[in-house]
């Protein structure tokens, strides 16, 4: 049996302890198998992150399912563009997050840390703006990263 889980996951060091191994080796096993994964999975009008993305997900799920471990599912996180109202005590930023004013923030951009959306358009929801705010918050806290990624 498959949990339909993602993150995030609240575990008992226990669990973790025995999911781990099997885990990387689940995961290893989906990216080396790239040659035979479906067109769609590396397509990003089909999703916006593809599975050498997510397979670390994917292979936590197969472990624990391997290893008889089943998950409660619980509501933590609230998602821009999914959610409109903040009533989780995670927001998790998956995927990208259009405003109202046809601008777009998205995290696997080199420079989403740098390129914050400000101010905002007055009809973004809360989910949207508690996120955004949040982002702007620490770069104006921390500031750029210098950080420059390698070719």
């Amino acid at each position: 049996f498959l949990d339909p889980i993602a993150v995030p996951i609240i575990i008992h060091r226990n669990d973790i302890e025995k999911i781990a191994p099997l885990w990387l080796t689940k995961t290893v096993e989906i990216r080396a198998d790239m040659d035979n994964w479906l067109n769609g999975w590396w397509n990003t009008s089909v999703s916006g992150v593809q599975l050498g993305w997510t397979a670390e997900m994917f292979g936590y799920v197969f472990a624990a399912s391997e290893l008889g471990i089943r998950h409660e599912i619980w509501a933590l996180q609230s998602v821009p563009k999914v959610h409109q109202q903040l009533d989780t005590p995670i927001i998790h930023f998956h995927v990208d997050v259009p405003l109202s004013n046809g601008k777009t923030w998205y995290k696997h951009w080199d420079n989403a840390g740098e390129t914050i959306i400000w101010p905002l358009p007055a009809d973004t929801n809360e989910v949207t703006r508690t996120f955004l705010t949040k982002i702007k918050q620490a770069y104006d806290t921390i500031g750029p990263s210098n950080y420059t990624w390698p070719n």
